[in-house]
């Protein structure tokens, strides 16, 4: 059913091979092969690459829809279909897809297969009717893919420096010295190559992740935090775990080595050329309602670029003092009040405002006599 899938993937493959035949390598070399597929690879992300941009653009703009998204869900969290009704009424208003976010990664998923189901099927098709050593059988490949009996060989006997490209992690040591028709061949041997492919393989995938949350415009709070932690190690680990624990053949990993190297180049090239906008998306939820300032608060404004940032308790008067004269009781607020009437101004000083002056003393009755 997917033999039109598998023919355009073996047909770039062997187009590839063909270039690194006329530079120089030779028809069984095993380093041509390994170069094929990685120019495999990097043939599928150009293709894609436009499309990559436009996702990271489309997430962008589904983390500032986000205020919006959740308005919508907390005043339509009674009534679910009016709800599915205004966010895709919003969608359409904000001109989003969900779909063109995720086409990139889906149309890397046929490529993978294909190569995936390839190499397997080289690896089976080394038989005694087309390579010299091989064991019995019939090969198909040549009905399917149009490979030819020498490329056949070729391609199922090479090896990246002593690992074959069909050999898996699981294989024992007798399935990779039939694939490499080399009775010294071990398995153990073939491990020590695909192990240090894994391990650059998950530690690009984490560092990935660190660039993506480094720059997003977004922060997620409650349990969208708690799973963007525990998913910044469990992928790496589930791209380990893939490589050790299912029988993918070298090749394939060689294509998840360098399908993820280029992953964390493009992510690179995105944060230089492609910035996310210097205005941040408020925080939604509980969080946003926590960090909202008070009624009668100013709000703290971001500085200017060269600029100190302005603290919002240097930047406001302290009305303490204020606030605590306004919630003294009335008795309170009373006598002191009095009290400050009462006090007399010094000499040559103006009397304030509310304090009245001392009263005059009247003559005594000598000094009217007098």
């Amino acid at each position: 059913m997917l033999d039109f899938l598998y023919t355009a993937v073996s047909w770039v493959l062997l187009r590839w091979h063909d270039l690194f035949t006329l530079i120089g390598f030779s028809d069984a070399s095993g380093l041509g092969w390994a170069l094929s597929i990685v120019f495999l690879v990097i043939t599928a992300r150009l293709l894609l690459f436009r499309l990559f941009v436009k996702q990271v653009h489309y997430q962008r703009n589904m983390q500032k829809m986000q205020p919006k998204m959740q308005k919508v869900r907390e005043k339509y969290k009674n009534d679910r279909a009016e709800m599915n009704r205004q966010m895709m009424k919003l969608q359409q208003e904000e001109g989003f897809n969900p779909l063109a976010g995720c086409l990139p990664m889906f149309l890397q998923i046929p490529v993978f297969i294909g190569l995936y189901h390839v190499l397997r099927h080289l690896a089976n098709s080394q038989t005694s009717d087309l390579c010299p050593g091989g064991r019995p059988g019939t090969s198909k490949l040549l009905e399917l893919y149009s490979f030819s009996p020498q490329e056949t060989c070729h391609g199922a006997g090479a090896d990246l420096f002593g690992a074959p490209l069909a050999g898996s992690f699981r294989d024992s040591s007798s399935v990779i010295q039939q694939l490499v028709n080399d009775p010294s061949a071990s398995a153990t041997h073939t491990r020590f190559i695909i192990l240090p492919l894994l391990i650059i393989s998950a530690a690009a995938t984490f560092v990935t992740q660190l660039m993506v949350r480094a720059n997003a415009t977004t922060t997620p709070e409650g349990t969208a935090a708690t799973i963007q932690r525990v998913m910044l190690y469990i992928i790496p680990l589930g791209v380990m775990a893939s490589g050790l624990l299912f029988a993918f053949p070298l090749g394939v990993l060689l294509y998840w080595f360098t399908s993820n190297l280029w992953t964390l180049a493009q992510q690179a090239y995105i944060i230089r050329f492609h910035p996310p906008t210097d205005e941040p998306v408020k925080p939604v939820g509980e969080v946003g309602k926590t960090l909202a300032p008070k009624v009668g608060q100013r709000p703290a404004r971001p500085p200017k670029s060269g600029g100190k940032p302005v603290s919002v308790s240097k930047a406001l008067p302290d009305t303490t003092a204020d606030d605590a004269t306004a919630t003294d009781p009335p008795a309170e607020r009373g006598a002191a009040g009095q009290t400050a009437r009462g006090a007399a101004p010094r000499p040559g000083q103006r009397p304030n405002r509310g304090q009245q002056r001392p009263p005059r003393k009247r003559p005594t009755q000598a000094k009217k006599r007098r």
